[in-house]
């Protein structure tokens, strides 16, 4: 059933996603402005992001939850109503399902987490809550960061030699030539004894033109520390 329920899921996106892909044809119900429902139901564009992103910052919930500064913002893909959408693709109504995002944030320098559900259109938060750090996305600044950290750590520095600075950070299946690459491992662990259940957590491992480097820095961006491992699952001193 579970697999039967993930086809139907996946079909009935694809159809949806058709449908606003073509939504400029579909007519809007009667008595209704011509292509405002229409453009209410697009894709979610830059501007609407943008927006999203005011919205969500400037709310007091999630303010009190994150704390002050710049949080890391993710944006899910769009979501839709289940119901208008089942009844739209039955036919039973003209009005395109009503689009939903999930917003997750996390304050670096707090290491506070929440979660957000918006719809786009009225711009209007629906749900707010507050979330474990490590349930938030691994994201590009987080990898910068933990190579930052690890460039600071004098355990790694010595590790690694005169070339660390040179080391830039490569996406995992990215084939860009960087001599220098250090490709970030995001961790979390499923054992309750293990810190990286709760604290995020990331391995860099580091790559020269002549293979890796025989040992991978463990990063805990919650504490901010720094540990070198071996291959084997030791500590490299």
């Amino acid at each position: 059933m579970a697999t039967r329920s993930v086809v139907i899921c996946s079909v009935l996106l694809a159809t949806l996603s058709f449908a606003y892909s073509a939504s400029a044809q579909v007519q809007p119900p009667a008595g209704t402005t011509p292509g405002r429902p229409v453009e209410a139901a697009a894709p979610i564009s830059t501007e609407e992001r943008l927006a999203i992103e005011r919205t969500i910052l400037s709310d007091a919930r999630i303010r009190a939850i994150v704390g002050e500064g710049q949080p890391r913002i993710t944006t899910s893909d769009v979501e839709f109503d289940k119901a208008e959408a089942e009844a739209f693709l039955a036919g039973r109504s003209t009005t395109l399902p009503t689009r939903r995002v999930t917003i997750v944030l996390i304050n670096p320098q707090t290491q506070q987490a929440a979660r957000a559900l918006i719809e786009p259109s009225q711009g209007r938060i629906i749900t707010v809550e507050s979330i474990a750090a490590s349930e938030a996305p691994f994201l590009h600044e987080d990898a910068e960061e933990a190579l930052a950290l690890a460039k600071a750590d004098p355990n790694v520095r010595r590790a690694v030699g005169d070339t660390l600075d040179r080391y830039v950070i490569l996406e995992s299946g990215s084939e860009a030539g960087v001599p220098f690459a250090a490709q970030p491992l995001p961790l979390r662990s499923t054992d309750p004894r293990d810190v990286c259940s709760i604290n995020r957590c990331v391995d860099l491992i580091f790559r020269t033109g002549n293979g890796y480097l025989e040992f991978r820095a463990h990063v805990d961006l919650t504490r901010r520390t720094v540990e070198i491992h071996t291959d084997t699952g030791g500590l490299h001193r």
